[in-house]
């Protein structure tokens, strides 16, 4: 066995490991369409069609030719419909967008619904959905959530779907466009990227043929990479034939595609003896990365919990309200979503550490953090952002409701005995971001000048910033 094949059988072991594609639920063989999609194909003539030219195993543009799975695919519907599907040759995935929307093809061959895509195509259901991962170099530490290499890095091929719904789902991810797989994955390769992110069978098909030993995939996403035909949106007929269509292709049919696509074969005799020694030694290569998974992926959630959080009070510490405040700032410039922050300081507090020491003063500070952080709404955000001065961040929330919640915490502080000190009081500043705010320091300016008026005031009570 060459190591080649070794590392695609490798592959093969972890991409059932990591789920595998959706097969249609029944045998359906007949298309059954109605008189008036018949006709519909009959005048039509040919179906034009675009893909992705370079996104093995799944499809590729090859001396002119359709090659990969979803050509087999094609191949069955074309069939079943009695009209030619007619590929129109594209460089790159972004010029195959601009064809559809242009209305020089008719489908896309394998594509997934966003809703920019769905101004001008129609989706089918998806006939393939695949796990989408992250490939790194091998070095790298394991990833256990996505959410913690937000600000990595990188890199996805322009114009794919994933790429739009990363950018709306992780505001603050440093996304790069990248022209192909090949590419992306060479920048991570030479350190340009921290990472890429594709699907698991494309990454993995590129891994065997270029990338052996160097490159490995670090992490998962939850979603996956829903893949059906898109029809363009102007002749509705389309859609609903492709959707028939795709649900008569058996479950043999869809089989056959993904042994031929992804099955290792072996042209020479079988040697039984060497089998069972590659086997016990690849399970015992995978019961040793799997332990180190373990291992680094509760080191990782410890180092990230720790990076995080602030060490005497257990809340958030600055460095990540700094980037919620970011992700904030990002979630209202693109979607107008409004948030507000209140600073709260503890009047006073030098009078705690002078008269019973900065022991006592630290477990005032761990009391304190623990009773406004039991008192605020899931939603909301609490961090130490420096001595004895808190900051709430309020996602979703105006000025107005802001100021609520600070009188709320306010009186709750208020009535509460901080042993063995006794009563304390705060102070507290509101301010809300809005278009006038040039950034988020000046929010903290105002929120800043708010509290000063309410020290200035008299202390033990909340100002708005004007």
């Amino acid at each position: 066995m060459s190591k080649r094949h070794f590392f695609r059988f490798v592959f093969i072991l972890l991409y059932c490991s990591y789920g595998q594609f959706v097969l249609a639920d029944t045998d359906r063989i007949d298309i059954n369409l109605s008189a008036q999609e018949i006709d519909y194909l009959q005048q039509k003539k040919q179906i034009t069609m675009c893909i992705d030219p370079d996104w093995m195993p799944l499809e590729k543009i090859e001396r002119g030719k359709h090659i990969g799975m979803t050509a087999e695919y094609m191949a069955i519907l074309e069939k079943k419909m009695e009209i030619p599907i007619v590929l129109i040759p594209t460089v790159t995935w972004v010029q195959s967008i601009k064809f559809a929307k242009a209305r020089k093809c008719d489908i896309y061959s394998l594509a997934m619904a966003t809703e920019e895509r769905r101004q001008y195509m129609n989706f089918t259901r998806p006939y393939l959905s695949i796990p989408v991962v992250v490939a790194t170099k091998m070095d790298e530490f394991f990833i256990a959530d996505i959410s913690t290499i937000t600000d990595k890095k990188l890199g996805v091929v322009k114009g794919y779907a994933f790429g739009e719904i990363l950018r709306d789902k992780y505001p603050a991810m440093d996304i790069i466009d990248v022209d192909s797989l090949n590419q992306g994955l060479e920048m991570v390769n030479q350190g340009e990227l921290y990472g890429f992110i594709g699907t698991l069978v494309t990454i993995g098909y590129e891994f065997q043929r270029n990338f052996v030993g160097e490159l490995k995939i670090a992490g998962k996403f939850d979603e996956k990479w829903q893949l059906g035909v898109a029809t363009r949106s102007d002749e509705p007929l389309l859609h609903s034939i492709f959707e028939k269509a795709i649900a008569s292709i058996s479950e043999k049919q869809k089989q056959n595609i993904l042994n031929q696509w992804l099955a290792i074969r072996y042209e020479k005799v079988v040697n039984y003896g060497d089998i069972k020694k590659w086997l016990a030694g690849i399970m015992l290569l995978l019961s040793f990365f799997l332990y180190r998974y373990y291992v680094l992926k509760k080191y990782n959630a410890q180092l990230e919990l720790i990076s995080v959080t602030d060490k005497l009070t257990q809340i958030y510490n600055r460095v990540k309200l700094d980037d919620i405040l970011e992700q904030q700032e990002k979630l209202y410039q693109r979607y107008q979503q409004i948030f507000s922050i209140i600073i709260i300081d503890i009047d006073y507090f030098k009078s705690v550490n002078d008269q019973f020491g900065h022991q006592v003063g630290d477990t005032i500070l761990i009391e304190f953090s623990s009773l406004v952080n039991n008192n605020i709404r899931n939603t909301d955000l609490l961090g130490r952002w420096g001595g004895e001065e808190f900051l709430l961040i309020c996602p979703k929330t105006n000025a107005n409701n802001a100021c609520v919640m600070a009188e709320k915490l306010r009186k709750l502080i208020e009535n509460n005995s901080f042993e063995p000190f006794g009563s304390l009081t705060a102070s507290f500043g509101v301010a809300e971001y809005q278009k006038e705010n040039n950034s988020i320091k000046d929010l903290i300016l105002q929120a800043d000048k708010a509290l000063y008026d309410a020290k200035k005031e008299g202390r033990n009570r909340t100002v708005k910033a004007k």
